[in-house]
């Protein structure tokens, strides 16, 4: 009977301090292992936002280079410079001239909305081309600035530092003409025209009926297009540029006023590294470009992105 008695008094005070002392090692062992789950739960989903977002960046860019007629940013390389203008953390091309957001027939990037009317009714029919980026100014993209608006066109660490007619930002101005040949020899090709845009003397091309209207050459040297106005279809950039560790995207709006009316947007965020590079391509060859982006994320692995696009090789 007296064994029993003891039996129900039940834990002693040490025994009751070493369950105790058990208790605390084993939740703070659980406490441990429950804080690396919660850290490796988030550099994963650190990880998935920065592969998502870098993913999407680069479906952007691809698609921008390989849907655009012209290489804006980065330049050939001038071998009168000493510093780089072909490797960049710039990326500038034209808008896509297939682009028509806000679905009336016209392409975006036609400011103009003209077209080729080969059978001069006044009406486009099938089969007749829009004519895009054909009559620009001696202001190519139309903003008043030297180069892009805001931009380093010719990565000398200087920003709209010219004359406005100076296209690429070399302190000369409408040096280069529409003929496929660089003329300046600055490494680029047609990308700093004037007014008019051939250097002919005459509107359009020289004894070619440029507009299909029965007349050759008529009106002025400046109306490229031979359609009367001047000058009255510029250059739209779209732009992927650093603004700190954001990588940001520029397109024109829709039926754009002139070169300054355009939206900016993130597509990518903690940017570690953003680089352009213009890989020139001889006998007429596609230019490439080589696009890097790398993402870090606060405390987390860098993920790394890396492509070579041929310019215009989606149209």
């Amino acid at each position: 009977m007296k064994q029993k008695a003891h039996a129900e008094m039940g834990l002693s005070l040490i025994e009751l301090l070493i369950a105790v002392t058990i208790a605390g090692i084993l939740i703070a062992g659980m406490q441990g292992l429950v804080e690396i789950a919660l850290n490796a739960e988030s550099s994963t989903r650190a990880r998935n936002d920065s592969l998502q977002q870098g993913r999407f960046a680069m479906q952007l860019m691809i698609k921008s280079v390989r849907m655009t007629r012209r290489l804006m940013i980065p330049l050939g390389e001038n071998p009168n410079t000493a510093y780089s203008e072909s490797e960049r953390d710039v990326l500038a091309v034209t808008l896509d001239p297939t682009l028509d957001r806000d679905k009336d027939g016209w392409a975006d990037a036609n400011n103009d909305k003209d077209f080729l009317d080969v059978n001069n009714n006044g009406t486009r029919d099938a089969g007749e081309p829009e004519r895009i980026d054909e009559d620009t100014q001696g202001d190519m993209t139309n903003d008043n600035k030297s180069g892009i608006i805001l931009i380093d066109d010719d990565g000398d660490g200087y920003i709209d530092e010219s004359a406005v007619a100076d296209d690429d930002e070399d302190s000369l101005f409408n040096e280069d003409k529409l003929d496929n040949i660089d003329n300046d020899n600055d490494g680029s090709i047609d990308e700093d025209m004037g007014h008019s845009m051939r250097e002919s003397g005459a509107p359009g091309i020289l004894g070619f009926d440029d507009d299909f209207d029965g007349s050759v050459d008529e009106g002025d040297g400046k109306d490229d297009d031979e359609d009367g106005p001047q000058g009255d279809d510029w250059l739209d950039p779209v732009v992927y540029f650093l603004n700190g560790t954001t990588l940001m995207q520029r397109v024109p709006n829709i039926n754009p006023a002139d070169g300054t009316d355009y939206q900016e947007n993130p597509v990518a965020e903690n940017v570690s590294i953003f680089e352009v590079k213009r890989i020139p391509q001889g006998a007429g060859r596609t230019v490439l470009v080589d696009i890097t982006l790398e993402i870090t994320p606060i405390d987390g692995e860098p993920s790394i992105f890396n492509t070579r696009v041929g310019v215009g090789s989606g149209l």
